[in-house]
């Protein structure tokens, strides 16, 4: 199911700039073996709330090959720095290289392990916290973001559209359902005010209003 109709989408494609060379070779090497990655509308975005929140530390829960870190420690000042995740080695070594080739390493440090433990290593505060790994963990990505966001920080999350299977009442696995989950709780706290941007799979932003 597409979330944006493919005649916006190529709209927005031939109307935003043309991404960087490093950037285009990332977005090439993506299509070329079907790497679900964030691709440029949403990587558009994230650089622009790194600049409206301010953000000069992020931590991402599942970063691929580095491609939303780039986007992210691109709009950053220096000193500012995207900490990332992925499971596999290979994925971390190649975002590393092209986090090289962009300029970005001393923004950036990608990590190579369980993202949900590497997140609970950390005490914060962050800025922002990008959300993309296994569905089913996103209602406890959302648990630990809470005290390691700062006041006015941002919880972003990716996939929460999740294709429209969040629409259809028979669908009810582990991923559909933590989706689901997550929706329900980001929306339901006081403490966030939450929005939903139907943007390739729909990015979820939720901004932490409590203490």
């Amino acid at each position: 199911m597409d979330i944006t109709l493919p005649l916006i989408h190529d709209y927005l494609e031939v109307t935003r700039p043309p991404s960087d060379p490093t950037l285009r070779a990332m977005e090439d090497y993506g299509h070329s073996q079907n790497f679900p990655s964030l691709g440029p509308q949403c990587g558009r975005l994230l650089f622009a709330l790194t600049i409206i929140c301010g953000a000069r530390r992020i931590f991402e829960l599942g970063s691929g090959y580095g491609y939303s870190m780039y986007w992210m420690a691109k709009a950053m000042p220096d000193g500012g720095m995207v900490i990332g995740t992925d499971t596999d080695p290979g994925n971390a070594a190649l975002g590393r290289e092209y986090l090289r080739q962009g300029g970005l390493l001393e923004k950036t440090d990608l990590r190579t392990g369980n993202a949900i433990d590497l997140f609970a290593a950390e005490t914060g505060p962050f800025d922002m916290v990008v959300c993309d790994i296994d569905k089913e963990r996103y209602p406890e990505v959302f648990e630990l973001a809470k005290p390691r966001l700062r006041r006015g920080g941002m919880l972003i999350a990716d996939n929460v559209l999740w294709s429209g299977r969040v629409l259809d009442s028979s669908m009810n696995d582990a991923s559909t359902n933590g989706i689901r989950e997550f929706t329900r709780r980001i929306f339901a706290d006081p403490g966030f005010f939450s929005v939903i941007i139907p943007i390739r799979d729909g990015l979820s932003i939720s901004v932490k209003t409590g203490g």
